[in-house]
Formats: C-alpha cells, structure tokens, sequence
C-alpha cells in the first residue's frame, strides 16, 4: 500500500516549488533576507511598471526572483546544523592583523598578560616563547574565536615530573581564565603553559617574542568535510543526552561518574584531531560547535549538578 505520509510530503513539495516566494519552513524564513541580495533581476534604474517596461526610475527596484531561490547563500545548514561559522574567511582577523603584520598595540597587551600570568604562579622561571596560535593566528575564525595565547616555558627547570607540572598548569590556566577575563576586540584572551619540548600543534603559529611566524597560515588545499563534522557533533550530543537522561532520573552517581568521563573524552577528542591534521580536522571542528551550541557547558552542568545531588542525598 502506497505511504500517506510520503504522499502528503510530495505534494506540499510540490505545492511549495510552484510558490513564488515560499518562505514556510524555518530555514526558508532564515534565509529570506540573503534570498533578497540574491535578486538576480534588480537593476539600476527599476523598471516600475513590469506590464510595460517603462517607465524607469533612478531608485534600485525589485523585479524578481530567481527561481534557484538560495543560489549564494554564506550559511551553510546540513542536517539542521548550522556549521557556517566553520568557513574560512578571506583574510587574517583584522581585529589582530593587518594583512600578515600583527598590530604592534595589541602585541604588547598578549606579552603584557603572558607575563602576569607567569608571575602570578609565583615560580623562578624563564618564558622561552609567547605564541599565537589557532583559528586567531589563522583564517577561520569566527566571532566566537578565542585568542589562544600559549606561554612556553621549560618543566625541566622547575620539576623532574612533567606530567604532574602539566596537570598544575591545566589548573593554574584555567583559574587564571576564570577569574581574569580579558578581551580584545570582543574576543576572550586564554592562556595556556606548554612546555618547551612539546611536538607542535599543525596549526598556523605566531611568536610575539621573535616577532614572526612559525607556521604561517595558507588558504590553499583547505577543504572541510562538512558532513563529517555533523556527524561527529551529533553522536557526542546523543552521548550527552544520555548524560541528561541520568541526572534527570535521579541516577546522580552514574551520572557524575560519565560525565567526568566525557569531559576527558572532549578534551581528547579535539587533542587528537590537531595533533593529527591541524585547525581543520573533523574533531577540532566538531568541538568549536560543540562549544559555541552550548554543549560543552551542558556536560559541565551536568557535572557538577550531579555531585551536589549525589552529595546531599548521602546527607552531606
């Protein structure tokens, strides 16, 4: 037997394609102000009697639309995701550069918190580089940018235990972005402490101290697997729902225990994907939005909601 719902779903296709503007579902109702700078019919001098032609007048008048309605559009949605943020820009940010010279202002407010940030661990210690690095040192960032300042300094002179300096840092850098949030040009400013033997990040990288770039950023052979970014995104938020799922449900400690899980999973995740192939790999993508949709903060939620349940139903 034929399918109704398949039926009904053909017609209203149909039915909307022979619309002259038919702006229904809510991606359409999006786009209707790019559908506008996509007026292929629009001349100087509109013609405002279209039966006739004439006569003209000097003002831009609507004529028409292009059947093809979304023919140029700079947003792309796939699957109902919109990773539009994710397309390279043409140029280098300009709230940081001009075209590849740094602006020398903005150069000494990153050394200028490279420094505080060291002083303020109370260490004997040298900074060997202040680097630029990320989608801000590259071209595609976007609004939601952060500007990734990473200070190098060798473990080696303070302690014979990196991993354990490495896990002090990862405290020392993430209170220190909590409580001192600097911005530049709306964009927050995070540090973060490497040491000086780490193998470096495939990513376009800036030293402030040296004045140059290390790896310099290339709009050539950049190609995004959009696709496979929103599948990445989606099965992490599936995992997240699940998260959701316990604490809603009252099962705390499972909760807590997963979502702790899935923090060190995240990290990973994207860790892997610059180590590997750079900005522009699927799981760093698929982190930037992850995070700008919310979802990286869900899991913190999450988290810390569940321990405080967990907590107070042990009667502590």
């Amino acid at each position: 037997m034929f399918d109704d719902w398949a039926w009904k779903s053909y017609v209203n296709v149909m039915t909307e394609a022979k619309e002259p503007t038919p702006f229904k579902s809510k991606a359409q109702k999006r786009y209707k102000k790019l559908r506008y700078k996509n007026d292929i019919y629009t001349r100087n001098g509109g013609i405002k009697n279209k039966a006739s032609g004439a006569p003209y007048s000097g003002d831009l008048q609507r004529f028409g639309t292009s059947s093809l309605r979304f023919e140029s559009l700079t947003e792309e949605v796939i699957d109902g995701l919109d990773v539009s943020s994710l397309k390279p820009q043409d140029t280098l940010s300009p709230v940081l550069w001009d075209g590849k010279e740094i602006d020398s202002r903005h150069k000494m407010k990153l050394i200028s918190i490279a420094n505080d940030f060291v002083d303020s661990l109370g260490l004997d210690i040298e900074i060997k580089d202040i680097l630029l690095v990320g989608s801000m040192a590259g071209y595609n960032y976007s609004e939601h940018s952060d500007i990734d300042l990473h200070i190098v300094l060798d473990f080696g002179e303070i302690s014979t235990d990196p991993e354990l300096l490495r896990k002090y840092f990862f405290l020392a850098k993430s209170k220190w972005n909590r409580n001192y949030r600097v911005t530049i040009g709306g964009h927050d400013v995070e540090v973060y402490a490497e040491d000086i033997g780490d193998d470096p990040v495939p990513s376009p990288t800036y030293s402030l101290m040296r004045d140059g770039w290390i790896l310099e950023p290339s709009k050539e052979d950049v190609s995004i697997d959009y696709e496979g970014v929103v599948k990445k995104v989606k099965e992490k938020v599936k995992q997240i729902d699940e998260l959701q799922n316990l604490q809603d449900s009252g099962n705390y400690e499972e909760a807590y225990n997963l979502s702790l899980a899935m923090k060190t999973k995240l990290r990973n995740f994207r860790k892997s994907g610059l180590d590997e192939s750079g900005e522009f790999s699927i799981e760093n993508l698929a982190y930037k939005i992850l995070r700008r949709s919310g979802e990286i903060e869900r899991v913190a939620d999450i988290l810390k909601k569940s321990y405080t349940s967990m907590r107070e139903d042990d009667g502590i």
